[in-house]
Formats: structure tokens, C-alpha cells, sequence
């Protein structure tokens, strides 16, 4: 992730969120933005790998159709 490139955006947290948000970063020596890039970070790192995963799934069963429909078409021209 680079972090060179930002874009400023507002988040509405409860209180009690923000506040151990607020102490884990000063525990870690970060602003709370900081905080909470490398919070969700990893998370996204996780949903990536997922959405390859099924978009790979995705394409395999779209091959695996594209081969029944010749199969068949195939069979239909006999």
C-alpha cells in the first residue's frame, strides 16, 4: 500500500472505539490516521486474496462452460 498517496476522508467512530483507537497509536507512537490505516490494511490485504480466489473460481467454472457450449455445439452440427 503506498502511503504517499492519501485522500483526506471523514469517519464517524463511537466513542469507545476512537478512544482505544487513540491509545493503541499513542501505545505505538502513531496518529490516530495512522492508527487506523494499519488497522484496516491488513484486512484488505485478506479481502484481496479472497476476491482473486473467487475470481479465479469465477473463470475456471466460465472455461469450464465455454468448453460445454462447443461440446455441445459440436455435437449439433453431426
Amino acid at each position: 500500500m503506498d502511503v504517499t498517496k492519501t485522500i483526506a476522508t471523514q469517519v464517524a467512530l463511537p466513542i469507545d472505539l476512537y478512544q482505544a483507537i487513540v491509545q493503541q497509536a499513542q501505545a505505538h507512537g502513531h496518529s490516530v490516521s495512522t492508527e487506523i490505516v494499519a488497522l484496516l490494511a491488513p484486512i484488505l490485504g485478506h479481502n484481496s486474496t479472497e476476491l482473486a480466489q473467487d475470481f479465479a473460481d469465477w473463470e475456471a467454472a466460465s472455461d469450464e462452460d465455454w468448453l460445454n457450449m462447443e461440446l455441445t455445439l459440436a455435437s449439433g452440427e453431426n
